[in-house]
Order: C-alpha cells, then structure tokens, then sequence
C-alpha cells in the first residue's frame, strides 16, 4: 500500500514537471526588433527562432507594422486610390527643432511626410491642427531621440538644395565629414496590397529608403549601395578601405557600416 503510494506521488510530480516544461517549450522566444512579429522559423525543439534576417531599418518597420493595424474604412484618398497605412515617418506628432530661412524653432512638435516632403508642425499658437510647410520652405529640421517608437538618436534632415542636390527630397544626415558625408533619403511610394487584390483601387504606402554621399570631387549628392563591396569600389581610387569595413558589417548595421567607412575616408 505504502509502495503504491509513494509511485502514486511519484507520478504526478513528473506530471507536473513534465506539464512545466510543456509551457516552457511553447513560449514565444523575444525576437529582434527588426521582425516588426512575434513568431519565426522553429528550433530543433518547435520553438519560434529569434530573428536572423540582420538589421533592417526601423522607420521601415513602423511602416509595416502601421500597414498591419490598418482597420476597414481608414484610408486616405490620393487620386483614384485608397491609400492605407501612413505616409509619416514614424507617424505623426514628433518633439523637433525646425530651422527656415526665416525663424528658428525649439522643442515643437512635427510630421514629416515621404509621399510629398511636407512638413508639418505644431506651436503655442497652433497645438491642434498643424501648419504645412512645403518642400523646400524649411531648411532642415532634428527629430528628437523617441525610444519608445524606435527612434534611438535624434535623426537630422536637410533639404536638398543645400546640399547641392536638384532632387525636391528632404535627406537624413548620416555620419557629416570635413570632405565626406553620407546621407539617406526616404521616399513613400503607392504600392499593391498583396492581402486585398480584389480591390483594384486599393494601395498602400510603401516606404523606401537610398543612400547618397557628398565629396569634394561631386557636385551634389551621389548615390550608393549600403553594402561592403560597393563601398569598397567606389572609393577604391580614394582609400583601400578592405581592412575598415566587411560584409557581416554591413549586415549587423549598414549605418554604422558606412560611419565607420566614412570615418576612414575624412583621415586623409
């Protein structure tokens, strides 16, 4: 009796461990803020697998994930289209300094659109319905650091013409050097909804980004490929930069990539 017992307590502790371990074992694993998802490829024991795909762009991440929480009926009219998710970077409403020809302003709070290159703002004057500036009327303007929507350091923006490009953009400042500096530029476009192509007129933002630099010897901007061996090339007249910067570089973080590389160029 005592012997039966004791294999009956037995047995539904190796239930209970075994029940435990069950959960442990379905439990999301966290993935990298780049997947914008909770879920990825199965482990070897059925697990979701952290994110493996490298560094993507977070704007670009907040575009999809906007994409994702789009609800029936909430839409924009561009044309003969209905155009979901938002043509915002990082949405709307963002604490900033924005500088024109005319003004300097601290601490207000703006939207910048990569469908048309407005930007909006808000004041004292106006808390609730915002001023539009259009592309070009405002100089450069800083976002600052928001952690919260993945907005880690304070994103710069100048207008083209100041940097010598005719393209009506607006380009973040990457990494600024004495001879060498390195820009990237976003750009929403209207694509198709894969989920909804019964919808004929149904688009959605799609949000692009490239990258540009300046140097002495260009007037302008000049464009480039954020990865190893394009750098590589088109400064292969300039400096042997092989030992400064490699592929697995370029994708843990392609901005730091192309710091680091422009960083290298400014010390001749």
């Amino acid at each position: 009796m005592k012997q039966s017992f004791k294999f009956s307590v037995v047995a539904i502790l190796l239930l209970v461990i075994a029940t435990k371990l069950s959960a442990q074992i379905r439990q999301p694993t966290a993935l990298s803020a780049n997947s914008g998802s909770l879920t990825g490829l199965p482990d070897q024991w059925g697990r979701p697998a952290p994110d493996s795909r490298g560094w993507t762009d977070p704007a670009l991440n907040y575009n999809k994930l906007l994409q994702q929480q789009v609800n029936d009926g909430n839409y924009k009219l561009i044309g003969p289209y209905k155009v979901v998710g938002s043509s915002f970077l990082f949405g709307h409403h963002h604490k900033a300094d924005m500088f024109t020809p005319e003004a300097k302003a601290y601490n207000i709070f703006v939207s910048y659109n990569t469908y048309n290159q407005e930007v909006e703002f808000y004041s004292t004057s106006n808390p609730n319905t915002p001023l539009v500036r259009e592309p070009g009327s405002v100089d450069s303007f800083i976002i600052h650091k928001n952690d919260e929507i993945g907005i880690s350091k304070q994103l710069k923006f100048i207008y083209g013409s100041l940097l010598g490009s005719k393209e009506k953009y607006y380009y973040q400042e990457i990494f600024n050097g004495k001879n060498y500096s390195v820009f990237k530029r976003y750009k929403s476009d209207l694509g198709y909804v894969g989920s909804n192509l019964a919808q004929e007129e149904l688009r959605q933002f799609d949000l692009q980004t490239e990258y540009y630099y300046s140097s002495p010897d260009n007037k302008g901007l000049k464009k480039l490929k954020a990865n190893a061996s394009s750098v590589i090339k088109e400064f292969k007249d300039v400096k042997d930069l092989t030992s400064v910067i490699t592929a697995d570089m370029f994708t843990a973080n392609p901005e730091e990539a192309l710091s680091k590389a422009f960083i290298s160029l400014n010390e001749q």
